[in-house]
């Protein structure tokens, strides 16, 4: 007996002539595939597929949406699994714990921001420039905070545990007053601000920032009107003027 197939081999589709035949040694029926050509047209090409989330993407998503309804304490490492649609020991081959999957997600949490950060400490351009682009980076700070109070809670929760959480959240708090201040150092060198000590105000900023993070989280909410003055504190630190920034209040605010 003797019929076609189709077989498709990265994403092309091609004919072939399959007969059956009862191998005479062995009493089995075998089949000879004889190549026929490639089928041309319409149709031909695989549908393209959707690519899946890795296992390590899927632990971290089901970990953040987990955490915006479950405190830290009440997760385990068999329910972030569970969540993910993943067997038990397939956490267990991207992070040693609870612990260690927070500080993973929080990185990657952090990544919008610190992207923002870039820009604003690749150059320094006019003052009104300079300003805005503190404004933007504020309120996408806020914007960030507010979208995942869940995770920014557990993050602050499991510092005070972990040893090697309390490492991480130093050396990124240590590298964000390295970087503010040598952008103060920048906006003095171009002769946009003058301020005195670029290593305190970069300091204080950076801990002024944590602090309104932290408040997002606890209160899942910061309150629109908080934002020009905190914007307005944060431009008198890098030593630039004030200016009114009730809009960023209002972009925040919907």
């Amino acid at each position: 007996m003797a019929y076609e197939v189709i077989k498709r081999v990265g994403g092309r589709a091609y004919r072939y002539r399959v007969e059956s035949y009862r191998d005479p040694e062995t009493r089995r029926v075998r089949g000879k595939w004889t190549y026929l050509g490639r089928v041309e047209g319409e149709g031909t090409l695989s549908p393209e597929r959707i690519a899946r989330p890795s296992s390590r993407s899927r632990l971290l998503n089901a970990l953040e949406e987990l955490l915006e309804s479950r405190d830290l304490s009440a997760l385990t490492t068999g329910i972030i699994a569970n969540k993910a649609g993943l067997a038990y020991g397939t956490f267990y081959r991207y992070y040693k714990d609870v612990h260690h999957i927070v500080r993973e997600a929080m990185l990657r949490h952090s990544a919008t921001t610190d992207r923002l950060l870039d820009e604003i400490f690749a150059d320094v351009s006019t003052t009104i420039i300079e300003r805005n682009k503190i404004a933007n980076w504020v309120g996408e700070m806020i914007s960030e905070a507010q979208a995942h109070p869940g995770l920014i809670r557990a993050w602050h929760v499991a510092s005070n545990q972990d040893a090697a959480l309390v490492a991480e959240r130093q050396v990124r708090f240590d590298a964000s007053v390295a970087s503010f201040r040598q952008y103060i150092e920048k906006l003095n060198a171009a002769g946009l601000t003058t301020v005195k000590s670029p290593a305190f105000n970069a300091y204080a900023l950076v801990a002024l920032c944590t602090a309104i993070v932290r408040e997002c989280a606890v209160e899942k909410a910061f309150v629109p009107a908080k934002m020009s003055g905190l914007i307005e504190v944060i431009v008198d630190l890098l030593g630039l003027p004030a200016d009114d920034y009730a809009h960023v209040s209002q972009a925040v605010a919907s």
